[in-house]
């Protein structure tokens, strides 16, 4: 048994397209297949891996291998999934339905985001491939949390509705932050 949890973890090439695959050929499977995952690591790895992907190919081709941008842009590829994951948690917890563990959530938007980061850095895509985002999520908090698919979607909406107030709400402070070191 122990073994097995072993070889789950790791995340070699053949892996990653493996899974990159059935995120992308069959989401409901993938998710109820890893609805069973113990931890984060393998997720984590995926989603490192199309970040690192995503990040060269548009520091490579649009911002002429600038290194502060591409700092930027792999941060943000691996903290917005997270940061979405944090509020889907919030937000399940707020309804008042069984626990699900932070780790699967956080699960599902790492293979969601990691599919679509593999596509999205073609230019005019982004706008194309964050409904499909949206849509693998839903499909993984229906199969592979156990939540209902009209409660799935309230989720996201909600969780969208509450990230761009967020950042809505701190732009004024960036802006302020900003000159203040000027």
């Amino acid at each position: 048994m122990e073994a097995t949890r072993e070889n789950t973890a790791r995340m070699g090439i053949k892996d990653y397209f493996e899974t990159l695959i059935d995120v992308m050929r069959s989401p409901a499977r993938h998710f109820e297949k890893t609805a069973e995952e113990t931890g984060s690591r393998r997720a984590l790895l995926f989603l490192m891996i199309s970040a690192l992907f995503y990040c060269s190919v548009s520091m490579a081709y649009f911002f002429e291998n600038s290194l502060s941008m591409g700092i930027i842009m792999m941060a943000n590829a691996i903290l917005m999934p997270a940061f979405g994951a944090v509020i889907t948690f919030i937000l399940v917890g707020m309804t008042g339905q069984e626990r699900v563990p932070f780790g699967r959530i956080f699960n599902i938007y790492a293979y969601a985001s990691g599919a679509v980061m593999v596509i999205s850095w073609i230019p005019g895509l982004a706008f194309i491939m964050e409904p499909v985002r949206a849509v693998l999520i839903g499909v993984g908090l229906h199969k592979g949390a156990g939540i209902g698919k009209l409660r799935s979607a309230l989720l996201i909406a909600m969780t969208v509705v509450v990230m761009l107030l967020f950042f809505w709400s701190a732009a004024p402070m960036v802006v302020e932050l900003k000159q203040l070191f000027q």
